[in-house]
């Protein structure tokens, strides 16, 4: 996962990550991502269960961007995609690409933190 998140990082056109639902008005769905961490949580395993904290840094985001960073990164976890794939769905700039069943449900993401810093 760890491998996959560093696809993430940097500029993009994050189109792939967009949400479906029309959003108004159209926003640039380029992006700057200077920080993406996946962890595991320590004290929270079992066999059969891991839990994990990513976290992400941007000046913005697209709506559900960050669920679908976080369901593509859980895929790549599961073995059901490859850290290429990533690199891949950011190159193909399309949300149809997007893989079916991998968006993260809203359920346990939530905002952490939100810094301003002056324009200039």
């Amino acid at each position: 996962m760890q491998e996959a998140a560093a696809f993430l990082l940097g500029t993009h056109d994050f189109s792939t990550f967009r949400s479906a639902s029309a959003e108004l008005p159209k926003r640039d769905p380029v992006k700057s991502l200077s920080r993406v961490e996946v962890r595991p949580v320590p004290g929270f395993l079992s066999d059969h269960l891991r839990f994990w904290e990513m976290e992400f840094t941007a000046p913005s985001f697209l709506y559900k961007q960050v669920r679908r960073m976080v369901g593509v990164l859980v895929a790549v976890g599961q073995g059901r995609l490859e850290p290429h794939h990533v690199q891949r769905l950011l190159e193909i700039r399309d949300l149809m690409a997007y893989p079916d069943n991998t968006i993260a449900p809203p359920d346990g993401l939530f905002l952490k933190d939100v810094e301003y810093c002056e324009a200039g």
